[in-house]
């Protein structure tokens, strides 16, 4: 027989298939075939159908309520000859009822604005080779190509929110760039942590005579066309926009997604998006403080009759109307905050993971969750060699909080509760803060414009 080169068997797939599978390599093997397929679901938009699909659950919520409150509360308040009442509070139910409707249609029918219609596809852009040659070059791997795979690393962190770029610790370069601090480890590795120290050891002087660790921003640049260009939808997005997985395309001044209006909050309607949450907040607490109040009186004998029971259907509007006015009151809170400060969701996140890194070198460097103090003391170092994070810190703070407001819901005050008018900004066109330079990297204080400083 011919002994030689005999092909191993195959599975189906054409995988070589083990003679003796170990326990560990097919559970590695399960969770990489897990993953695999959880990021090929990921990269696919979700079908038309089920993107909208809680809008019809939210459509029959607003109707079940309408139905529970109109048509069994009311109207068993005026059997029970308590017309008045039954009028009193049916009037402006109904106004607040017709007010979120309003809201809700005009919030699903405004498209938050698709920046492939503005923007032409384009080839990936690169990095000018003698300017970002030595940021980009990874020297644990020098034959591979340094400069795409750092284009890849920081598109996916844009795509993921992370536009920020990775923290200075992480960074491989032998300087902080734009610069002339030089890293600790002059070969270009990784900072050695600081030495720990108990808070209950160290006196009140060494903690206030010791400088406390400086604040490193991310030195991504991602002002440039490379950091901006979208593999999917192969264009170089403008200016806050982001991809969308669910949807499938790159969206203006991207927000987040939300499934209760089937689409995306954008630069078009994210305006609409706060009137709807403000209108619902107000409806539900109404639906909720007459529902609660009356069927508490009937539940001691309080009605007319003296004898009602207590509806189980109002019972359950009674729980869902608490539960979407914690949510919708929390949620617009939220967004309120991010508009005064001229962020989106998707944008505060790099503000809060460089918050999480400094909070972190503190740590590192001794202090305690008691040194309350001495935290407070370096923070306030760390705003006056930078600013404040939320807004010298912003790249597209817009200077004032009322300025942010204004960009986003319009100048009309009827506008910023009823859902008319439009937002000033057109989701397309943004100036960055001066105080980044014009790759949109965070400068010290001593490097702004004079009349900024």
């Amino acid at each position: 027989m011919a002994s030689g080169n005999v092909a191993p068997p195959t599975d189906k797939d054409g995988i070589v298939a083990l003679d003796k599978p170990t326990l560990c390599g097919t559970i590695s093997e399960a969770r990489f075939t897990a993953r695999e397929r959880r990021e090929a679901r990921a990269r696919k938009p979700q079908p038309w159908v089920v993107r909208k699909l809680m809008v019809v659950v939210t459509l029959g919520i607003m109707g079940y309520t309408a139905y529970v409150y109109g048509g069994r509360f009311v109207l068993r308040l005026i059997n029970s000859g308590r017309r008045r009442e039954a009028v009193g509070l049916l009037v402006p139910w109904s106004f607040l009822y017709a007010w979120m409707v309003w809201a809700y249609a005009k919030v699903i029918i405004t498209p938050p604005g698709n920046a492939c219609d503005y923007t032409p596809k384009t080839p990936q852009p690169l990095f000018p080779r003698g300017q970002w040659e030595a940021e980009t070059r990874q020297p644990q791997d020098p034959d591979t190509d340094s400069a795409s795979a750092s284009s890849d690393a920081s598109l996916a962190d844009i795509e993921a929110g992370r536009i920020g770029g990775p923290a200075y610790e992480e960074l491989p370069a032998t300087h902080i760039p734009g610069t002339s601090l030089p890293m600790p480890n002059g070969n270009g590795g990784p900072r050695p942590p600081p030495p720990r120290r108990k808070s209950s050891t160290r006196s009140r002087g060494d903690s206030e005579s010791r400088p406390p660790p400086g604040r490193f921003p991310p030195t991504t640049a991602p002002l440039l066309p490379p950091h901006r260009w979208c593999s999917r939808c192969a264009i170089v997005k403008p200016y806050r926009a982001h991809h969308c997985r669910v949807c499938g395309t790159c969206i203006l001044k991207f927000d987040h997604h939300c499934p209760w209006i089937g689409q995306c909050v954008g630069a078009r309607n994210h305006k609409f998006f706060l009137n709807f949450a403000l209108a619902t907040a107000v409806f539900t607490l109404y639906t909720f403080g007459s529902l609660l109040a009356f069927s508490v009186m009937a539940g001691r004998g309080g009605g007319g009759n003296g004898d009602e029971d207590v509806d189980p259907q109002e019972v359950v509007v009674i729980a869902l109307a608490a539960l979407f006015a914690l949510f919708t009151l929390s949620l617009g809170a939220a967004h309120t905050r991010l508009i005064l400060r001229s962020q989106t969701t998707v944008e505060s996140l790099g503000v809060q993971r460089m918050k999480e890194r400094e909070s972190a070198a503190l740590a590192a460097a001794g202090m305690g969750c008691f040194d309350v103090g001495a935290k407070r003391r370096a923070r306030i170092a760390y705003d006056k060699e930078w600013g404040v994070p939320e807004k010298e810190g912003n790249i597209w703070w817009a200077g004032s909080a009322r300025a942010g407001w204004e960009d986003v819901m319009g100048r009309s005050v009827w506008g910023w509760i009823f859902p008319i008018g439009a937002p000033l900004g057109d989701g397309l066109h943004y100036r960055p803060n001066p105080r980044f330079d014009a790759d949109g990297r965070w400068r010290r204080r001593s490097e702004w414009p004079e009349a900024l400083r």
